[in-house]
């Protein structure tokens, strides 16, 4: 059986990199703050507070910020849920009906979530996505066989069925997981984990082992990084 890889190191040096950098940590901060004030949902103000930052800080697309602030709301016993880690509630916050149509706010929906209880809902992001797919496609994953063809179950997929299915979070927590599993990052937080992926790719002026395993196109990183804080 071939030896596992530590990451752990690798994570320490971007995490602390990371930290340093001001304007993350005043958002960071600021909305961690403002969840403690408020957490949970008997204020229908301290929620649309709580969505609008969110949405403001990590640019997740949100056009309709009140609507969503009425959906959450709306939401049986979601405090209780939130406390579970119930991630049923991830579709719930997601999905969003409005004058007929139904938009999907999915990553939204995880930061929400994670927001509230970090240690029981890792966030979804494209560059999180973006890293797990990598290494699925160079075999890094080695639970999850990568395939020409059409899936065999949840385990032989196509790049792109294992891409689309991310979306789907139980399977996006399993392999959340068992890349923390793969890469000695179990002593971290799922927030830290984030932190590492996210934060590598934006650190400036060092590679780092993730980014060599990942090799993830610089641009569509720049991009993200623009709008996304």
């Amino acid at each position: 059986m071939p030896q596992k890889i530590s990451l752990k190191k690798d994570a320490e040096a971007v995490l602390n990199a990371y930290d340093k950098m001001k304007s993350y940590s005043i958002q960071e901060e600021l909305l961690q703050s403002l969840v403690k004030k408020f957490p949970d949902h008997k204020t229908k103000d301290a929620v649309e507070v709580k969505v609008k930052l969110l949405n403001l800080f990590y640019s997740t697309g949100i056009q309709a910020t009140n609507a969503m602030t009425e959906n959450i709301v709306s939401i049986k016993d979601i405090d209780s849920r939130l406390m579970k880690g119930d991630i049923s509630l991830i579709k719930e916050i997601a999905t969003l009906k409005l004058k007929g149509n139904t938009r999907y706010n999915y990553s939204f929906a995880t930061k929400y979530c994670a927001y509230h209880q970090p240690e029981l809902y890792p966030i979804y992001d494209s560059i999180v996505a973006e890293t797990l797919t990598s290494f699925f496609e160079k075999g890094l994953l080695p639970k999850y066989k990568l395939t020409s063809k059409r899936s065999v179950g949840d385990k032989t997929l196509t790049k792109g069925e294992f891409a689309k299915k991310l979306k789907e979070y139980d399977f996006f927590v399993a392999v959340y997981r068992y890349f923390m599993e793969q890469y000695d990052l179990l002593d971290f937080s799922y927030r830290q984990v984030d932190s590492y992926i996210w934060g590598a790719f934006k650190v400036g002026g060092k590679d780092f082992e993730i980014e060599r395993m990942a090799q993830l196109n610089k641009k569509s990183i720049i991009e993200y990084s623009s709008t996304n804080i």
